[in-house]
């Protein structure tokens, strides 16, 4: 979403490979698209499986421990990720509140549906 200055004001995807898929080949759109993660300020990097975090190395320049972060860490429970501030990386665990939880942990339907 731009904002008034045409500023990203933020995005999301689910890798980034979904960038790729953003317009023709060499249009102005896939250009665009393929340096929106590296023009971010602040990234949330959310539990990756190994090859999609070696992909986020190789695009945001993170580090094998950042690597393993994504790919570990943020793996073993919901709501982990890497947030990279500029920067600074930090771990960041989400915890609801459990009206939160109550209202919005939509999980909990889907697995009792199935």
């Amino acid at each position: 979403m731009a904002g008034k200055g045409g500023d990203i004001q933020f995005c999301n995807l689910h890798k980034p490979s979904d960038l790729l898929s953003v317009g023709d080949a060499d249009s102005q759109a896939s250009m665009i698209a393929k340096d929106l993660l590296e023009s971010a300020d602040i990234k949330i990097l959310g539990a990756q499986k190994p090859r999609v975090a070696r992909e986020l190395d190789s695009m945001l320049g993170l580090g094998p421990i950042a690597q393993d972060l994504v790919s570990g860490w943020a793996m073993q429970d919901k709501g982990r990720a890497l947030w990279c501030i500029g920067d600074a990386m930090y771990k960041v665990q989400t915890v609801l509140h459990p009206l939160e939880k109550k209202l919005y942990y939509t999980n909990e339907a889907i697995e009792a549906a199935g």
